[in-house]
């Protein structure tokens, strides 16, 4: 796990050399603090920030050169099956996945690819050809963000380090419209005009000054695997392999569940950690957790926040949001991370079970949204539900919220249900928001199935290629790599994943139950109050903090009227009137709403001198 980036002039003919090396190295040492190093061609330099997980020696450190220094590799991520390589390969100067990796690409190219499990972005070199290969993992587990002109190809693992080696950018409209509907950045384009996402599963091969992007993977149609305990364990024992200490996080959920308990099996000294909140009962879920614990015996820690905790911690957080991104949650991930780190430097976590097998609420909205029965009920609650308040803040209210949601769900087609359960905003409180209309297009095309998942129906496509990769996968790794921790995820090894895509949907799913087969598959190894107990997310008391200490500082720091109307991007009423309903007898999601105004304003100060 690390941090890249690279820069590549069309001019081979003309010496072309960044100015300022050390910059972009520093501004990717918290993906990679244990050794930064840079290396410099006639028309092209490329960098890399290391956090030591595999043969941690300097033989491994990047940018990885063969001994003739004709190809040269910057490499982010993890092989998990790179020892099937290892064994096959001779003259090894390392004991680790990058010298593997390394020989793959240089003796197949791209074609390698699809023989790998893992989680990758890199990029290669062939200095006497000119070219390079840039490619990204099947799920999107590790970022990549691109930009090219005429004169040349940039890429990087996060905004700062590209913007500082192609310049400032103005702001995407179709990106600014999309973070407010969703409350984070989607698809292959960013909130900067010109800088672009690689879309998971895909490479760039730049040859001969002409630059190509390609599809490399596709999500097979046929299932080969048949037992999913067996192949999930296995995805959990190739992801504990490492040369340093290696935990889990336990949120006491279902599926952090199942990855300790499998962990357990073959690490008898495990660690596990969750996070949870002082005097908040509704949101903290650590209890659960702790039984877990005990039930496999592992060496648990529980980290308690309080309000406190985030005034103290808020202002760094939000200082390191890489791209406008408001799903709240983030915070519980960086502050997890940040106690983590002190006792290991890899975590397994439980993400994408929830988008493989139909664990989130919307799951069994859609599936029940289908029943007519259920629509004929829908429509004679629908005048109680007018009159009643509902927010995110209590178990009565947030079942009121959620039956509000289902009576507009019920109306709606399937394409546009998608949209609705998606959406923190509406198209037209959007509008409200924003000076200056502008066109849901780019937004509406996020609900097509891209080319990964061709195959597949809208709802399992949407679910990966959209919630999965830019949403809670972002999450993961952005705010652990805050702090220099790895997150591996078994749910998301390529093989499980195609399992569950093709897996029969009444075996994930009715109207009793929700992760039908993992509670089938491995009810045999967590306490039965873990599969009985309700959904709950990993949510943060939002409207209680929004509305408390910090409330103050927004005002004064962020949401200042006269900074706002002076960059002449959001309208300052409508942020009036989300207060006004935060701190009204019916807040609805005005907190959530809030939160991502926030998040933009913060963001906007932070990257001031990247902005056209």
């Amino acid at each position: 796990m690390c941090g890249i980036a690279g820069i590549l002039y069309f001019d081979d003919k003309k010496l072309k050399k960044f100015n300022n090396n050390q910059k972009i190295l520093d501004l990717l040492t918290h993906r990679g603090p244990d050794n930064q190093g840079f290396k410099e061609f006639n028309n092209c330099t490329l960098f890399h920030s290391r956090l030591q997980i595999l043969d941690t020696s300097n033989s491994s450190n990047q940018p990885f050169s063969d001994t003739e220094n004709r190809y040269t590799m910057v490499f982010n991520g993890e092989i998990f099956n790179y020892k099937e390589f290892y064994k096959t390969q001779t003259n090894l100067r390392t004991s680790g996945d990058v010298e593997v990796l390394f020989n793959l690409i240089k003796n197949e190219g791209e074609n390698c690819l699809n023989t790998l499990n893992g989680f990758f972005a890199f990029a290669f070199f062939d200095s006497e050809k000119n070219a390079l290969l840039v490619a990204r993992d099947r799920l999107g587990i590790k970022p990549l963000y691109y930009y090219k002109d005429d004169e040349k190809f940039a890429f990087a693992s996060e905004l700062k380090p590209l913007l500082n080696l192609v310049g400032k950018q103005e702001i995407n409209s179709n990106q600014l419209n999309t973070y407010f509907r969703l409350n984070y950045c989607a698809g292959n384009e960013t909130i900067f005009k010109n800088v672009y996402r690689l879309l998971p599963g895909h490479f760039i091969e730049i040859k001969n000054n002409s630059v190509a992007v390609k599809n490399w993977y596709v999500a097979s149609k046929t299932n080969t695997q048949n037992n999913l305990a067996e192949l999930l364990e296995d995805a959990v024992k190739l992801r504990l392999h490492a040369d340093v200490p290696v935990g889990t996080f336990l949120s006491g959920g279902i599926d952090s569940s199942i990855i300790s308990a499998l962990a357990k099996k073959h690490k008898n000294d495990l660690h596990t950690f969750s996070i949870g909140f002082k005097d908040e009962s509704f949101f903290d879920e650590t209890n659960y957790a702790e039984l877990v614990a005990k039930y496999i015996n592992s060496n648990h820690h529980t980290f308690k926040l309080s309000e406190d905790d985030l005034l103290s911690n808020i202002h760094d957080f939000l200082n390191r949001i890489d791209e406008p991104f408001a799903d709240s949650s983030a915070f519980n991930f960086y502050m997890l991370s940040k106690f983590t780190q002190k006792h290991v430097k890899v975590a397994l976590s439980g993400d994408g079970a929830d988008e493989l097998f139909k664990g989130y609420n919307k799951h069994k909205a859609l599936l029940m949204s289908e029943n007519n029965g259920n629509k004929l009920i829908s429509a004679t609650i629908s005048p109680l539900l007018a009159l009643s308040s509902g927010s995110r803040q209590g178990t009565l209210a947030n079942k009121i919220r959620q039956l509000k949601k289902f009576n507009t769900l019920v109306k709606l087609s399937p394409i546009e249900k998608q949209k609705f359960l998606a959406s923190v905003s509406t198209q037209k409180e959007i509008d409200a928001l924003l000076k200056g209309k502008i066109s849901a297009n780019y937004f509406d095309s996020l609900f097509k199935t891209n080319s990964v998942y061709a195959n597949f129906d809208l709802e399992d496509a949407f679910d990966l290629q959209t919630v999965l990769t830019d949403d809670m996968l972002v999450k993961a790794d952005r705010f652990s790599m805050q702090h220099g921790i790895e997150i591996r995820n078994p749910f998301l090894d390529y093989r499980v994943v195609e399992f569950a895509l093709n897996l029969e949907k009444n075996k994930k799913i009715n109207k009793n139950q929700q992760k039908i087969i993992l509670r089938k598959s491995f009810g045999n190894l967590l306490p039965a109050e873990i599969f009985e107990r309700s959904k709950k997310g990993f949510e943060v008391p939002l409207h209680k903090w929004l509305s408390g200490k910090f409330n103050s500082e927004i005002e004064n720091k962020i949401l200042n009227k006269e900074k706002i109307e002076s960059e002449n991007i959001l309208n300052y009423a409508y942020i009036e009137m989300l207060k006004e309903q935060l701190h009204s007898k019916n807040p609805g999601d005005s907190a959530a709403k809030l939160w991502a105004v926030i998040v933009f304003e913060s963001w906007l100060t932070n990257f001031k001198d990247y902005i056209k």
